[in-house]
């Protein structure tokens, strides 16, 4: 389904947002015009038009959920209307499937701006859209408070389940890995159902914090929600691939590092402190900010210890920052088996559980992952961070750094006949869940954006479609391997660790191959339903603002514009009768000649600068004035020396 029938469906189901949708057939038809004046103003007026009915549906549905905690709190045992409730629950899914629809129509327009080149310039309306007030909204905000009700309604109703729930708590996984956990993907389209349908047995881990701020009788108190949990998760890889081999034979996954024979994983993991009352957490990027480190064994006993963000250079180079056993054992295993951060994963997580298990850390029943982004690691350019996660700048070597995965991920914590019977307690509608037994975010990652190393591929990603290639077709001969012809990879990250230690031990990760990259094309197609046989388009090497490149074709035109007047005034100089005159002339038309020359040369160098995906920062570039200064110096010094002269010679004479 295209989608323009998308939109007319949705507006024959909502109502209340037919006329309000965005305008996206007309869009479109300017676009092909390449009238940019007409797509700006209809850009401009459907951001506004779309920001207007949100912020009335948005201030609508808190003044309502507000309204009903007040009356919840103030009688005890008031009850709550099943009706109203379903009714606020639809109205939080269509309001969050409205932004959701918005928002991919202005990228799909801005798309198709920026492939042609007379609309090219509209294309930075995209950056004004993720910064436009209908995107700024949290919707936990919205679904703390419903999940509040419904667990009054359960209370007064006695329609709680409690005792079957109960039954599960006792049989509840730990958090601690991937493999705890019932996996299934959702459908973007469906993550807010499936959250709506969840709360109306379950409660949501969350905390919510609430700032005084009455004024006489109206109540304009600030209230903060966290629900949505931002987790970052960095798994380890050897040059030889036996993590990933170790994961995938325990299907398990989640853990940072497999050593091979021995079988000792680590999980890594940031996540930010919870909120204090002014309601802000911590930065991920703090050198004071904690990292937890999990070692599981053989035999999966589980042991956590925390490093403090700024140990954790040290760390990764193999060196303990304490007495600690634990810190010495994954040091060593980390030194031992030349471990380095290869790929990583970052998603927002809710957790929901029952109301025997509220208010207590690490457990849950069910959690769904959103927003879920693999980064290579190994792509890291910044020198002073670890990890992504710890990196102020987030620069990459590399345009394949990043792969975002299309829809969100469901876990339930409980054995296999569990979580049947949970999701048989939930009543949970067609919300098109895939089932991935054993899926690994960390085999997943490393399938992506490693493709060298992920031999064979996890079950759940079809090898089929893939490029022939060899698991570790990237792995080349190190230089200063040994005689028996080690195997070693040359990577910018190897380069950032292991600065200060011998040639021989650098360990590090090749740019991912092209067999990757239609990997992650394929994924991608399969996930969001579209045909996984489609050829891709190729990715533009253009990776700046299309006003960049607008900028440097305006500064050469502007030289050019200065360097003609130059030669115009060179021109009449040398045309004078006088010595001095067509001196100065000549001298200026020289500099005339420089800087026809300069401006191109710089003209050049910048535009081939645009397609390096390096990062760099950029530098103001104060050459060419310098230059002209000093030649107009030059030019006026010279005519002066040789009229003085040339005075004093009449006088002589």
């Amino acid at each position: 389904m295209t989608f323009g029938k998308e939109l007319s469906r949705l507006r024959k189901e909502n109502p209340l947002f037919a006329n309000h949708y965005i305008n996206y057939k007309e869009l479109k038809d300017a676009v092909d015009e390449a009238d940019v004046a007409k797509v700006m103003n209809l850009l401009r007026t459907e951001l506004d038009k779309i920001n207007d009915i949100v912020e009335v549906q948005w201030g609508a549905l808190i003044g309502e959920l507000k309204a009903r905690m007040r009356k919840l709190g103030d009688k005890e045992g008031a009850e709550v209307n099943a009706e109203s409730l379903e009714n606020l629950s639809q109205a939080v899914v269509r309001l969050h499937s409205f932004i959701e629809t918005n928002y991919l129509g202005f990228q799909k327009v801005v798309k198709k701006c920026a492939e042609s080149q007379e609309t090219a310039s509209c294309s930075w309306f995209l950056a004004r859209v993720e910064a436009a007030s209908f995107r700024q909204h949290r919707f936990d905000e919205l679904l703390v408070p419903l999940g509040r009700l419904y667990t009054a309604f359960r209370r007064s109703t006695g329609f709680g389940m409690e005792a079957a729930l109960h039954g599960l708590d006792d049989q509840a996984l730990p958090m601690s890995g991937d493999g705890n956990a019932q996996v299934f993907f959702v459908p973007t389209s469906q993550v807010m159902k499936a959250k709506v349908a969840l709360l109306k047995v379950l409660e949501p881990a969350a905390t919510i914090i609430k700032a005084k701020t009455n004024q006489g009788t109206r109540d304009t108190s600030r209230v903060t929600a966290e629900f949505s949990q931002k987790l970052t998760h960095v798994y380890f890889e050897s040059n030889r691939g036996d993590q990933y081999a170790e994961r995938l034979r325990r299907r398990i996954g989640g853990f940072a590092a497999a050593t091979g024979p021995v079988g000792v994983l680590l999980q890594c993991h940031a996540a930010p402190p919870p909120l204090v009352e002014a309601g802000a957490p911590g930065d991920p990027s703090d050198p004071y900010h904690e990292v937890s480190v999990e070692i599981q064994d053989e035999t999966y006993k589980v042991s956590t210890f925390s490093l403090q963000q700024k140990l954790m250079p040290a760390f990764l180079a193999g060196k303990a920052t304490s007495n600690s056993p634990l810190e010495k054992m994954a040091a060593e295993t980390i030194q031992k088996e030349q471990l380095r951060p290869a790929v990583s994963s970052s998603a927002f997580r809710s957790s929901f559980t029952s109301a025997s298990s509220a208010g207590k850390a690490g457990v849950a029943l069910v959690s769904i992952d959103e927003q879920v982004t693999f980064r290579d690691e190994a792509a890291l350019a910044d020198d002073k961070a670890w990890c992504f996660a710890a990196s102020k700048t987030g620069a990459a070597s590399t345009s394949w750094s990043q792969v975002d995965f299309p829809g969100a991920i469901l876990r339930i914590w409980l054995p296999a006949s569990s979580a049947n019977s949970l999701l048989g307690l939930l009543g949970v509608p067609d919300l098109d869940l895939k089932p991935v037994p054993g899926f690994s975010e960390a085999l997943h990652g490393t399938a992506l954006l490693h493709r060298e190393l992920a031999n064979p591929l996890p079950p759940w990603i079809p090898s089929e479609t893939l490029v022939p290639a060899a698991g570790r077709s990237t792995l080349v001969v190190s230089p200063h391997g040994d005689e028996k012809g080690s195997l070693d990879v040359a990577g910018a990250k190897s380069q950032r660790v292991d600065k200060k230690t011998s040639e021989d031990k650098k360990v590090g990760f090749l740019k991912p191959t092209e067999a990757a990259r239609s990997l992650r094309r394929t994924w991608c197609a399969m996930c969001a339903g579209g045909d996984a046989a489609a050829p891709a388009r190729a990715d533009p090497k253009l990776i700046v603002d299309c006003k960049t490149p607008m900028a440097i074709e305006r500064t050469l035109l502007r030289w050019m514009r200065s360097t003609i007047l130059l030669g115009s005034l060179s021109s009449l100089l040398m045309s004078g009768s006088s010595f001095d005159m067509q001196l100065n002339g000549v001298l200026l038309g020289l500099v005339c000649l420089i800087f026809t020359i300069f401006p191109l040369m710089s003209y050049v160098q910048r535009s081939r600068e645009l397609s390096n995906p390096k990062a760099k920062q950029p530098k103001v570039d104060r050459t060419m004035p310098r230059i002209l200064a000093l030649s107009f110096s030059a030019v006026l010094f010279s005519t002066v020396c040789v009229n003085v002269f040339a005075r004093g010679s009449l006088q002589d004479s």
